[in-house]
């Protein structure tokens, strides 16, 4: 019985001196010009995607997309993002939707280093309540004005509403 418990005892103590678990993998992120770890797979949400990056040459516009499917919920997602190091100018967007709901969502944003103007923009689908949703905010630090304006819908109950506010910092 002591030689069992003395050999239980010698593989606690070769655990907690065995080296620990290497590190996610290291990847480099071109954009931002880091490394990044990569995340481990989760084995119980399958996700399957892709990721696809064009530069073009002329321009110098640098362009990422990327979807990714669920196949246990349905939903799907797409995003895009560009910036061109000429300009400085920037621009993403992204929509994600559920067929088995229904719904769907969408967004962007762009900024123009010229103006200094910076626009976001969203909007938003239910098909079981009929209600629809969508708002845009912009904002120009030069100036100092700050616009935003939105509007929501029911095509089931006939009642919508807008509205719309600007003001100066």
């Amino acid at each position: 019985m002591k030689n069992h418990v003395w050999k239980i005892g010698l593989v606690v103590c070769a655990l907690f001196a065995a080296p620990q678990a290497l590190s996610a993998q290291v990847q480099y992120n071109s954009f931002t010009g880091t490394y990044v770890g990569a995340p481990a797979p989760n084995p119980y949400m399958p996700v399957s995607g892709e990721v696809n990056t064009m530069h073009n040459p002329y321009t110098g516009t640098t362009t990422a997309t990327g979807s990714a499917v669920n196949p246990y919920t349905g939903t799907m997602a797409h995003g895009s993002a560009a910036y061109n190091p000429y300009t400085g100018a920037a621009a993403k967007g992204g929509t994600v939707s559920n067929p088995y709901t229904g719904a769907s969502a969408s967004g962007g944003a762009y900024h123009n280093p010229y103006t200094g103007t910076t626009t976001a923009a969203h909007s938003e689908t239910n098909p079981y309540t009929g209600t629809t949703a969508s708002g845009h905010t912009s904002y120009n630090p030069y100036t100092g004005t700050a616009t935003h304006s939105g509007t929501v819908s029911n095509p089931y109950t006939g009642q919508s509403a807008s509205y719309s506010r600007s003001y100066r910092r």
